[in-house]
């Protein structure tokens, strides 16, 4: 996806495309924990 962004636009969309990644995976990993999570405290 950043190499067509490249191509529409120019170096401009690094930045966002790394902000994109980090924060997509941030709230993934939070989603994950939380299930995770919610399964151990019912289990008990």
């Amino acid at each position: 996806f950043m190499w067509y962004c490249m191509l529409v636009g120019d170096v401009s969309c690094i930045p966002f495309f790394l902000a994109t990644v980090v924060i997509g995976n941030l709230v993934v990993l939070n989603l994950f924990l939380a299930l995770l999570l919610s399964n151990f405290s019912s289990s008990k």
